[in-house]
């Protein structure tokens, strides 16, 4: 997006912002979040491979409603819209990936491929925009061919060859997976409110954006969406602490290992705040410069790039401390704290948006209506976290598990 903005205009950065941020919770809804719901699996024992048929369902589905928003709400920007919705198709494939590297702990295999999807993304993107000045069009299909040569071909294979060593991935494999109706069914049916607790989480944070949009614009949705994505890439990293960690949660709380669980919990809550702290000083003191540097002083509002880095980091802290009561199989309670902040975000960004009477005054509104969303996320969720959660886990090592309370193998007590 940044790309459309430097090659193009920020109007053409807001058409492909606005397909982007239409699409996102159709394919949140849709997605059921079944990266965490793999991740999360141990206490079930489901089959990988009814994860992608399910997977693969909802995204026809995701696919056909997204179409005809287009229809209906954005016709003259239609073929960015497509492009948008097969990139998401990719995206999800490996997105299903990565929770299945997560529930077998090889999550250093979710770098490797975001850190080579990245790389291919700037020597393919750079040059395509570059040689057609920007073109939203091309940047959306573009996109698309990468997310899906990546979702298809290189993720999807290799984690299903890791979760289901003794099948291979084959059309045979595949129709078993999806005739399996009840598996597929009990997986969709505990993911629900994983995919109704994204749909809302990804209404709170679009919803500013949208709203910026509909008041001031394609070219001041360009300009937000571009500072937006570059503060929201900080949560992407804070939040990978959360992903990698949710899977060995899950398996500490399988075991009943509580004093594992809660020390890796504050690890990775102690890391999300001081990644957090150093994203906020670094980004508000190098961001404006650079802009300014590049010839883009619309980009380089200070007030505005520090709120954004605050929201992102705050949504980042908050799905880290989140992961433990995903780990735990609590879906319904997460679901609970996204409501509440997309009650506050989509309350205050009418309120300010609307109300604002500059551009500017709307860009600061919208960054503060999803700063004080996520601030009231993280309230709550640290709230149920340190007393409901706290007091419901097990206080010993009980039942049959294989591991004491810090992780290694249990030894039955010597009769000697």
């Amino acid at each position: 997006m940044f790309l459309l903005g430097y090659f193009a205009s920020d109007a053409e950065a807001g058409k492909y912002g606005f397909a982007l941020f239409a699409t996102a919770p159709i394919f949140m809804l849709f997605d059921l979040n079944l990266r965490v719901s793999r991740a999360t699996d141990h206490q079930h024992g489901e089959r990988f491979g009814n994860y992608v048929a399910l997977r693969s369902l909802m995204l026809v589905f995701a696919f056909v409603v997204s179409i005809v928003i287009a229809l209906i709400w954005s016709r003259e920007t239609f073929l960015v819209f497509l492009g948008v919705t097969l990139f998401r198709i990719g995206e999800s494939l490996s997105n299903l990936s990565f929770g299945g590297f997560q529930r077998m702990q090889t999550s250093d295999l979710i770098g490797k491929s975001l850190t080579l999807k990245g790389i291919t993304v700037l020597l393919v993107i750079a040059p395509v925009l570059a040689l057609l000045n920007g073109n939203a069009i091309a940047a959306a299909f573009a996109m698309a061919a990468i997310s899906i040569f990546f979702g298809v071909v290189r993720d999807l294979p290799r984690s299903w060859r890791i979760n289901e060593p003794d099948l291979p991935l084959d059309q045979s494999s595949l129709t078993d997976a999806f005739s399996d109706f009840s598996s597929n069914f009990r997986i969709a049916k505990r993911s629900l409110p994983l995919g109704i607790d994204s749909f809302v989480s990804s209404l709170a944070l679009n919803s500013p954006r949208l709203c910026i949009k509909w008041w001031f614009g394609e070219a001041a949705l360009g300009i937000f969406a571009i500072l937006s994505q570059l503060a929201f890439a900080i949560q992407m990293l804070i939040g990978a602490v959360g992903h990698t960690g949710v899977g060995m949660l899950s398996e500490r709380f399988r075991n009943r290992q509580r004093a594992s669980f809660w020390r890796l919990y504050h690890r990775m809550f102690a890391s999300s705040v001081v990644l957090g702290v150093l994203a906020i000083v670094f980004g508000t003191l190098a961001i404006p410069p650079f802009m300014n540097y590049i010839g883009k002083p619309q980009y380089a509002n200070v007030m505005l790039i520090m709120l954004l880095l605050i929201a992102s980091c705050l949504a980042g802290a908050q799905r880290t401390v989140g992961r433990a009561t995903q780990a735990c199989g609590r879906y319904f309670w997460y679901m609970a704290f996204d409501f509440v902040i997309c009650a506050t975000s989509i309350a205050t960004a009418l309120y300010l948006v609307t109300s604002a009477t500059t551009e500017e005054q709307g860009l600061v509104g919208g960054a503060i209506a999803i700063t004080l969303g996520f601030a009231a996320g993280l309230v709550v969720t640290l709230i149920h976290t340190y007393t409901i959660l706290w007091k419901s886990e097990p206080e010993t090592n009980s039942g049959n598990s294989e591991f004491d309370e810090d992780g290694n193998p249990y030894q039955p007590p010597s009769n000697q």
